[in-house]
């Protein structure tokens, strides 16, 4: 009697969300023994799933982490909780289904939020440029006035406002022939020509203004009025001056485009433990020096952040800092990048030939980036410039001297590759004047709380939360793991966690489910024997995550680190479920 009972709630809750196999939300529903009892195509599509399978398999079994037993055992909903597959985000509701005030059953409707998400990243990132802009506006001693299409004033600063003796507030929203007699401004909305160093007649003081039309999808919305010189005379009386600042705004203009500086210092190094405040002194001293350089690490421990705060440190911060990375430059490609090339030089060459990083770097510092990695032929043209100081292009014969500070940085070990003969001795010896090593993630724990409210802050800025710490047991895990990725695997590690939490506090629940996991085989293994077979299973699959881990999710470096094929790694993958 109970299963015919139990069959016919089952055939009326079929009955009655059959409608869900048509939306293209993801809807899965259970019965109140925790059973599919719906599974709709959305469903099959995001977990790769299909329903014929998962209708009448407990819901664990198909969705190993779902909320929805909870709210089956609460009758409690969960309301806006996020959720992650693969890199798509969802938001999901998951709500008792309750009959006769008894709670047979649940079910979760899902929407993907990816795209909203980023949408309201990108919002967040415009009213943060729209506010920097306000502020340029409101500092700076110049004077500017925005109407609308309709004459109307959007927008009037301070300089403007104390050149037409009003306040800003009044003037908002009034009609410009209200504030100024100036109706060429308005004669401007209607011909949409820019009027350039033309000199008006404001409340009995002469200013020179640039009027120009505002567009909107190429349609003008209005007008903009900007006062550059308040004084007259002043402009009539320094023309040498002027010409003086035009010719030094090229020449920044000219500089910052074509060389970006470094954009990190010794302040981002974030750690207080012994070995990094022993870098941070060591980076103050030989950043002073002309030394070359060699940075030594782990994947993922900060290189390239410790060469910016070399250069930064350094009497060559005002120069340029060029980065290159010699294992993602092709080999054939490498000499004519790092050394530029004549026109002519080869086919395809571009026509007035190229300037190499070398020379680009003039004056500043240039960051070899995975140099353990570069071509032995290579290697002897780097050795040539660090000895001579100069370069040749290709196709030119002619030596080009280079003033530049080199900086390196390897996560191999180059005594080795020296010793194996893939690497040339004597260049080792050149690059290695000054050694900077970073300590692994794993050697510097006590670092960690620092670093986790570092990328806390930082990701709550990025994502507009507001989340403050993590729980006991997060902190537990994260401080039990031995970080093979180092710092760039904690900072992926939050970032997950942001897109799932939901209050101030980031759970166990929110971090990957490889920590997740390894926290679980902590406990079995503290509680007692397992037997060999799931031993060598669990050993296995936590070699596969930790090699996926070091190595960014790139597949490749994972299987060549695991001495595998990429197809054996994929078939291990799916064997354990790792990536699903």
């Amino acid at each position: 009697m109970a299963l015919s009972s139990h069959l016919k709630n089952t055939d009326l809750l079929r009955e009655e969300f059959y409608i869900f196999n048509s939306l293209y939300n993801v809807v899965v529903a259970v019965d109140a023994k925790g059973r599919v009892i719906i599974f709709n195509p959305a469903s099959e599509r995001v977990f790769n799933y299909p329903a014929e399978k998962a209708l009448g398999r407990p819901i664990k079994e198909v969705i190993p982490y779902t909320g929805l037993l909870k709210v089956l055992q609460t009758g409690k909903p969960h309301i806006g909780r996020k959720f992650v597959v693969g890199n798509t985000l969802f938001i999901v509701n998951r709500t008792p289904i309750v009959r006769e005030n008894r709670v047979v059953g649940a079910i979760g409707v899902a929407q993907e939020i990816t795209e909203l998400h980023q949408l309201g990243q990108e919002l967040r990132e415009a009213r943060e440029m729209n506010n920097f802009l306000q502020s340029i506006v409101q500092s700076t001693q110049e004077g500017y006035l925005a109407v609308n299409n309709e004459g109307r004033i959007i927008m009037l600063n301070r300089p403007m406002a104390e050149l037409l003796e009003i306040s800003p507030e009044s003037a908002s929203g009034r009609h410009i022939t209200e504030v100024i007699p100036d109706k060429r401004l308005q004669l401007l909305l209607w011909k949409g020509k820019l009027e350039y160093g033309e000199m008006v007649h404001i409340r009995g003081q002469d200013v020179v203004v640039i009027r120009a039309p505002l567009y909107n999808q190429g349609k003008i919305a209005g007008a903009i009025s900007k006062v550059i010189f308040q004084d007259v005379d002043q402009l009539l009386h320094s023309p040498e001056r002027l010409s003086s600042c035009q010719r030094e705004g090229a020449s920044l203009r000219v500089r910052s485009s074509t060389y970006p500086g470094a954009r990190y210092t010794l302040e981002d190094l974030v750690g207080e433990s012994h070995a990094m405040q022993q870098l941070k002194s060591l980076i103050r001293r030989v950043a002073q020096g002309p030394s070359t350089v060699l940075i030594q690490g782990e994947s993922g421990t900060g290189k390239e952040l410790v060469a910016h705060a070399v250069h930064n440190a350094s009497p060559r911060c005002r120069g340029p800092f060029v980065r290159v990375n010699c294992a993602a430059v092709p080999e054939n490609l490498l000499e004519s990048e790092l050394f530029g090339y004549q026109e002519g030089a080869f086919t395809g060459a571009r026509r007035g030939g190229q300037v190499g990083k070398f020379e680009q770097a003039h004056g500043g510092t240039i960051f070899l980036d995975e140099i353990g990695d570069m071509p032995l032929a290579m290697q002897a043209k780097i050795l040539r410039v660090l000895q001579e100081r100069e370069v040749e292009r290709l196709g030119d014969s002619r030596p080009r001297p280079v003033d530049v500070r080199v900086v390196a940085a390897t996560n191999r070990n180059l005594e080795e590759l020296v010793r194996q003969g893939q690497f040339r001795e004597d260049l080792y010896y050149r690059l290695n004047v000054v050694s900077l090593h970073i300590p692994p993630l794993r050697e510097r724990l006590e670092d960690l709380p620092c670093l986790v409210h570092h990328f806390i802050k930082k990701l709550n800025q990025r994502f507009g939360l507001a989340v403050r710490d993590l729980s006991r047991e997060a902190w537990e895990i994260l401080g039990s793991h031995d970080w093979p990725g180092n710092v760039r695997e904690l900072e992926n590690v939050l970032e997950r966690a942001f897109n799932l939490v939901e209050g101030h506090v980031i759970e166990v629940s929110h971090l990957p489910p490889y920590l997740q996991k390894a926290s679980g085989r902590q406990k079995k293994k503290n509680s007692g024997p397992c037997h060999l077979t799931n031993l060598l299973q669990e050993v296995e699959k936590e070699a596969l995550l930790e090699a996926l881990a070091k190595a960014g999710g790139n597949k490749m470096k994972a299987a060549r680190a695991l001495g595998i094929s990429r197809a054996w790694l994929y078939k291990k993958m799916k064997q354990y479920g790792i990536g699903e």
